[in-house]
């Protein structure tokens, strides 16, 4: 891969999420390349001209290693698909652990790390409603809360060049093509990201951002 193709290959860890999709297929609009691990069966059933499709799991770091080479920067959106009665294993952290791991031998350094409102423990800005939310969600999924926590921590031990992006429930439907991105804001009912705008942001962020080594919310 020469220099010129490599300053605009990304790797993209989730591609087969809602976010992860809007982000391909918004770097793809751009002229980007990209750089995707998909675990078995999640794969694009269509192959897709500027999209590199790496099959495995987020255990093996091979394939990690494979995803990341060539690439400038990785964007991690992947998370457990909560649900009723649905109490998934937590893996963001290690996963994450393992990507870290694997640019800091290749000597890939910028790294996006997508969170949620709650993580990295309470906040004065959570209305009561949002307050209310989170005392569910933690009963209800303690194990999932603390991998969010964990994974927060082992992004801002990398040494890496990274910023974490949380957000409190992300929309769909059009974007506005404006979103704000602070360290502190008031979180409601209300509070949401379009995921359109929440892509673009990510992606600008990547490759051009000023909110290094940041813990930001992304909101609308």
């Amino acid at each position: 891969m020469d220099d010129a193709t490599r300053t605009q290959c990304i790797a993209v860890f989730g591609g087969s999420g809602l976010l992860g999709k809007e982000i391909i297929g918004t770097a793809m609009r751009k002229g980007m390349q990209v750089k995707g691990l998909y675990k078995p069966g999640s794969e694009p059933q269509i192959q897709t001209k500027g999209l590199e499709i790496t099959t495995g799991q987020l255990t093996e770091s091979p394939k990690i290693r494979h995803t990341l080479e060539g690439t400038i920067g990785a964007i991690i959106v992947f998370g457990p698909r909560l649900g009723k009665r649905n109490n998934p294993q937590p893996f963001c952290a290690d996963a994450t652990a393992r990507i870290i791991e694997e640019m800091k031998k290749l000597g890939v350094e910028r790294l996006i790390v997508q969170t949620g409102a709650m993580a990295g423990g309470d906040s004065p800005n959570w209305s009561w409603f949002v307050r209310r939310f989170v005392k569910s969600y933690r009963k209800n999924y303690p194990e999932i809360n603390k991998d969010r926590d964990a994974q927060e921590t082992v992004t801002k031990e990398s040494g890496l060049d990274w910023t974490i992006t949380r957000t409190f429930r992300i929309s769909s439907g059009k974007g506005t093509g404006k979103v704000r991105a602070l360290e502190n804001v008031r979180i409601s009912f209300f509070t949401h990201t379009p995921r359109p705008d929440f892509a673009k942001f990510l992606l600008d962020e990547l490759m051009s951002g000023t909110h290094h080594r940041k813990t930001i919310y992304v909101v609308k």
